[in-house]
């Protein structure tokens, strides 16, 4: 089986040559430390099998890829990627190619396992994707994660697929660590240690990734138990990450106990945003029994916001925000998605005229709640979207007339247009002069300061959250003259529209609603 090589990293060349010249059936054709180079021995020596780095100068593992499957699409190609790269090896093989192996979790026993398999493929020609007898790594590590995710007590069944994909977990010191997945895709350093065994990582979630492996054998339960914090506080200090550390079970058949010990645990360090080891503080099973009230518990509170007012709906989501914090155990994953619930029933809700302008916004929201592994940050946006959905809702509509509700809610839905409080009053049916006496005594303002901080609220939040130019920004509010918008814009916030999208906002204490 003839193997070119291609890595611009010279010690991983080095030590996959070793690999290769250790077995006399593999003949190696070259080895090139970019893209371009690769092409050019291919095209020249043929090989059987490419093992290709991703992330290479010249030209990049994915376009070589594509163009030698072009040439011959029968080449074996299998993608070499470390832990940062990890999102880019499933994309390569969405694009056609054969497999990919993670850098961190080879040594020369399981590279020389790989070869074994890719000599079976070559020689009976099994070589488009799936053709093989035995799964690919890339399929291996799916098998693993539909497995271990499920979060269920392993039957015979189970554990026989695990070691079919050549997962060698024993029934002894067992553990899972939880890391952020964003740290993964980010030059992550897995710790090397002689005590540490058969380490397998896989996505847990959309934010979570865990590495599951065993401690070193005929060690007590206090020294395991030390062995593993020493462990994930190696991953935090390289890293410069949080972690969440399971107990240590001495079971297989309970390893998903361990990996949502680990993944519960890295949670309480979104709530706290501290870069430090989190322990588990709750079992597995118990566990799974709280997240099936939280599940219950956040339907009920669905059901309840698409029915309370806009204060009420507000001060629902302060308590929820609050709760959680509390807690600090909520599975992320299910408190983003709730969060992002809330923030498109605001929309729906509360929107109005302002629909359209807000659905960008809506999207880019939901996107960064549902990314974000920092509970400050969420909470951030969830607020601030809701309250700027909500333009003058949280205000007690209970204490205003029905001619003052009737003008507040006219402005939430024209603002954007050149209203007076002539024509206002004509809306509501009511007498100028009179509107303007009660609107003062029940808002607590004129009714062109409420008009006005309306309007520049509006494009405050505009300015901080899209990318749209100052002068569309200030047509969309009211203010046709950009010239006067931005006068009037550092009256009330102290500099002008520019400097506010900088960050060089100096009255960040004053922007209270009226």
């Amino acid at each position: 089986m003839k193997i070119l090589i291609v890595d611009d990293e010279r010690m991983i060349c080095e030590w996959l040559q070793f690999c290769i010249g250790q077995n006399p059936d593999c003949q190696l054709t070259g080895c090139a430390h970019n893209g371009e180079q690769a092409l050019a021995l291919f095209q020249e020596n043929e090989p059987d099998v490419v093992f290709t780095d991703i992330k290479m100068p010249v030209m990049g593992g994915l376009e070589l890829l594509k163009r030698i499957k072009e040439i011959s699409p029968e080449t074996v190609v299998v993608l070499l990627t470390a832990f940062a790269e990890f999102d880019l090896a499933r994309e390569a093989i969405r694009q056609g190619g054969d497999d990919y192996l993670l850098k961190t979790e080879m040594n020369h026993q399981s590279f020389k396992e790989v070869l074994e398999r890719l000599k079976k493929r070559v020689t009976k020609h099994e070589v488009s994707k799936g053709g093989a007898e035995t799964e690919s790594t890339g399929r291996q590590h799916s098998i693993i994660g539909d497995i271990l995710r499920e979060g269920r007590t392993l039957g015979e069944e189970d554990v026989k697929k695990l070691r079919e994909c050549n997962i060698r977990w024993r029934d002894e010191g067992l553990f899972a660590v939880a890391v952020w997945k964003k740290e993964v895709l980010e030059e992550f350093i897995l710790p090397e240690n002689p005590e540490v065994h058969h380490v397998v990582g896989f996505e847990y979630d959309k934010l979570t990734y865990v590495i599951v492996g065993n401690l070193e054998r005929d060690r007590t339960e206090l020294q395991k138990i030390q062995l593993l914090h020493e462990y994930g506080t190696a991953i935090v200090q390289k890293n410069h990450c949080m972690a969440g550390i399971s107990t240590v079970t001495g079971s297989l058949a309970h390893v998903a106990d361990a990996i949502i010990e680990a993944a519960c645990s890295l949670s309480r360090g979104y709530y706290m945003e501290k870069e430090k080891v989190w322990l588990a503080e709750m079992a597995g099973s118990e566990i799974r029994s709280l997240v099936k009230c939280w599940e219950s518990g956040y339907r009920k509170t669905r059901r309840e916001l698409y029915e309370v007012s806009g204060q009420e709906f507000y001060q629902t989501m302060e308590a929820v925000l609050d709760h959680a914090k509390q807690e600090g155990v909520f599975p992320v994953c299910m408190f983003a998605a709730f969060c992002c619930d809330a923030m498109e029933m605001a929309y729906m809700r509360f929107a109005g005229e302002d629909a359209k302008l807000m659905h960008h916004m809506l999207l880019e929201e939901k996107r960064a709640v549902s990314e974000s592994v920092s509970y400050a940050e969420s909470c951030k946006k969830v607020t601030e979207f809701i309250r700027n959905a909500l333009a003058y809702q949280e205000m007690d509509e209970r204490n205003l007339s029905k001619g003052v509700a009737a003008a507040v809610d006219y402005v939430r839905h024209h603002y954007s247009e050149p209203i007076s409080l002539e024509s206002v009053s004509r809306a509501v049916h009511l007498n100028t002069e009179y509107l303007s006496r009660i609107f003062k005594e029940e808002t607590g303002c004129t009714y062109s300061t409420f008009l006005s901080e309306t309007r520049l609220q509006k494009a405050a939040y505009l300015l901080s959250h899209t990318p749209e130019r100052v002068q569309k920004i200030a047509e969309s509010v009211g203010y046709p003259n950009v010239s006067y918008f931005s006068t009037t814009f550092k009256k009330r916030y102290g500099v002008n529209p520019y400097e506010y999208r900088r960050g060089e906002e100096k009255d960040a204490g004053n922007h209270g609603n009226v």
